[in-house]
């Protein structure tokens, strides 16, 4: 298996290259205000927290123009999506064609109107995705904070063979989602936890704090397969470095 960058969303949506797979998105069912403009208005890098901060909430043009961004490569264009009502991920899937890849993101910090936590049980209606076998990439992107349990729910009781540590990790009484170098202890602790219990059953995609070529040798070293980039985008000196270098 050769390992590859993944740029998440929101960056894939912007940054696409022959060396990379963009992940586009995050995409709901129904729209949810203007991504640029919460970028802008919420989006701030945190000396105290050593990472960037956002109170994003999955700000997107929803499911359909989705689709449309990744229609011209629907099993390396990845998109990603949401349920903030349950029952939308079944929607969803009556929509998405069968060869599109996905992430499944089950564990964004910044949706107010999410149903309240029920264990791994908030997770099951992304089991209808994990189902479909026609898709190169279907992939369960997961919080930096995701117990062991819900671990075992995602991979045993869903089906899900790919799996991205970590979303951004929330901050206390709603102060927005926190990426950065301060994932890394727990995208590490995530990956020693599946490679223990599944060994190379799963694939991992790791990310936080990947700035450069180092941390992308600490993850794979680790047991990561492929390795995802984020707040580096923020850099395109940085970005230009990293991506010249050959996983």
């Amino acid at each position: 298996m050769t390992p590859r960058f993944f740029i998440s969303a929101p960056f894939g949506n912007y940054i696409r290259s022959e060396q990379t797979i963009s992940v586009a998105g995050t995409f709901t069912l129904h729209p949810r205000g203007n991504r640029l403009w919460s970028i802008l208005t919420t989006l701030r890098y945190s000396r105290k927290h050593n990472g960037w901060v956002n109170r994003l909430g999955l700000p997107n043009p929803g499911i359909q123009k989705g689709l449309a961004s990744v229609s011209e490569n629907p099993q390396n264009n990845v998109m990603s999506i949401a349920e903030t009502e349950r029952g939308d991920f079944q929607k969803m899937n009556h929509i998405i064609p069968l060869d599109q890849s996905l992430e499944i993101n089950l564990s964004c910090p910044n949706v107010n109107d999410r149903l309240p936590m029920d264990g791994a049980r908030v997770f099951i209606n992304a089991g209808v995705f994990a189902k479909v076998k026609s898709r190169k990439w279907c992939i369960a992107k997961l919080s930096p904070l995701t117990s062991p349990e819900e671990i075992e729910f995602v991979i045993e009781e869903l089906g899900f063979k790919q799996i991205h540590f970590s979303n951004s990790l929330p901050l206390p009484n709603g102060r927005g989602g926190l990426s950065g170098s301060t994932l890394k202890p727990y995208t590490m602790k995530l990956i020693d936890l599946v490679r223990e219990r599944w060994g190379d059953r799963i694939e991992i995609i790791a990310g936080g704090g990947v700035d450069d070529f180092g941390a992308v040798s600490d993850y794979l070293a680790a047991g990561a397969n492929h390795v995802s980039i984020g707040s580096v985008c923020f850099n395109p000196f940085k970005l230009r470095k990293l991506l010249k270098r050959t996983i």
